[in-house]
Parts: C-alpha cells; sequence; structure tokens
C-alpha cells in the first residue's frame, strides 16, 4: 500500500521540478553601438553568447570619368594684317588643321588679303600655305607654338595704266599662343614674318626705287582667330 502511495508523490516531485526548471527567467541584452554580440542569461545562471557578424555595406564602384577623346582635325579661320609706313593691307585667312601629334600639327590653307602696297599701288593677294606648327606645352589651357612653312601667293596689282598679275614663292615663320577655351574650340594669335619672291615670267622687276629695284618682299604680319577641333 506505502508502495503505491510513494509512486504518485516521487512523479509529483519530478514534473514540478522539470516545471520549475522551463520557467527560467530570459534576459537579452541587446549590442550597443561598440558591440557586436546578443547575451542570453537564464537561470541558473548559464551564459549563451551569440555573436552577430555585421554584413559590411556593398562597395559603391565609382565610374571613371569618360576620357576626353583625342581631336585631331580642325579648322581655323583668322583675320590679319600687314602694317607699315608704306604698306596697309588686311584681310583673312582659312586652314585645314590636323594633329597627328599632340606636339604637332599642320595647317593647310589659303585667305584673301587686300591694301596697299610699297609703291602706294592697290593690290590684291591669295596666299596658299602649308605651316607647320609645333606645340610646347599641347596639355596646357595656354599652349605655346612655333609656325614655319613654305607658300605661294598668286597677286594682282593695279596701277595707272595697267593691272599687273604676279606670283611669289616663299615661306613665314611666327611665334603663337592657343587659348584652349574648351576641348574643341580655342583662340589663336600669332606673329609671323613673311619672306618671298616673285617667281613670274614678267621680266620687269617688282619694285623700283631710284637705281635700285628688286622682286623680293617680306613684311610681318599679325593675326588673331579661332578654331574648332572635331
Amino acid at each position: 500500500m506505502h508502495r503505491f502511495v510513494l509512486l504518485p508523490v516521487l512523479a509529483f516531485a519530478a514534473v514540478l521540478t522539470i516545471v520549475t526548471t522551463a520557467q527560467a527567467d530570459v534576459i537579452v541584452s541587446r549590442p550597443s553601438d561598440a558591440s557586436s554580440q546578443v547575451v542570453v542569461r537564464t537561470k541558473p545562471p548559464t551564459v549563451v553568447v551569440v555573436r552577430q557578424r555585421a554584413v559590411p555595406p556593398a562597395p559603391v564602384v565609382k565610374e571613371a570619368p569618360p576620357k576626353d577623346r583625342e581631336r585631331k582635325i580642325g579648322l581655323h579661320f583668322d583675320v590679319a594684317g600687314t602694317f607699315g609706313p608704306s604698306v596697309r593691307m588686311g584681310g583673312f585667312n582659312g586652314a585645314l588643321r590636323f594633329r597627328p601629334a599632340t606636339h604637332f600639327g599642320i595647317d593647310l590653307g589659303s585667305g584673301y588679303f587686300a591694301g596697299h602696297d610699297y609703291d602706294g599701288d592697290f593690290r590684291t593677294e591669295v596666299p596658299v600655305t602649308m605651316n607647320f606648327l609645333f606645340f610646347v606645352n599641347p596639355k596646357s589651357k595656354v599652349q605655346f607654338y612655333v609656325l614655319l612653312g613654305p607658300g605661294l601667293s598668286f597677286g594682282k596689282k593695279e596701277t595707272f595704266t595697267e593691272v599687273r598679275k604676279m606670283t611669289h614663292a616663299g615661306g613665314q615663320a611666327g611665334l603663337g599662343l592657343e587659348f584652349r577655351l574648351a576641348p574643341g574650340f580655342a583662340l589663336n594669335t600669332d606673329v609671323r614674318g613673311v619672306l618671298r619672291h616673285r617667281i613670274d615670267n614678267d621680266p620687269r622687276p617688282e619694285f623700283i626705287d631710284g637705281p635700285r629695284s628688286s622682286d623680293t618682299s617680306g613684311g610681318a604680319l599679325v593675326t588673331f582667330g579661332g578654331t574648332f577641333y572635331f
């Protein structure tokens, strides 16, 4: 009889112990800004530490700015003039410019000039030139260049008695500045020295000054213009 009474008591005590253990307090401590841990505390004092690994944000890939394409072809225009005690002529030039290298350029151009020459006669000139340009600092906004090249000029001189046509061959050399305002546009200015000789078949000299005569002429030319690069 005592056995039957003792067994239920033991069973009730075991169940009560399990229930008491299962009802232990659970405290969760959230991580602070300086910690990446979650701490779980239970009774009886058992500590379980759960580490959390922060997931780093995906790296932001910045695209490199597009590289400006190299512009090797341009159109150049300028106004120019030569002024002296006896010569006053002005006009304009246009040229197709090639930039095969950053330090080097070629201008193939022509123009038109009109005014009064050394003898005071009215004349017009149509030059045809090929100029080589050597850029000293092609990566700068303000670029220095040296200009050198050959050329031909077809002129017409009007006197009181006739209209005389002339052909000259020669060359020019000078120094200039290019202000690169944008990748596709620049302002240009330069000073050029011109030297040429008459090569047509007319046996008469071009210039006569008393006993002296000459078919060679020269002067200085000042230009100001712009270049569109493509």
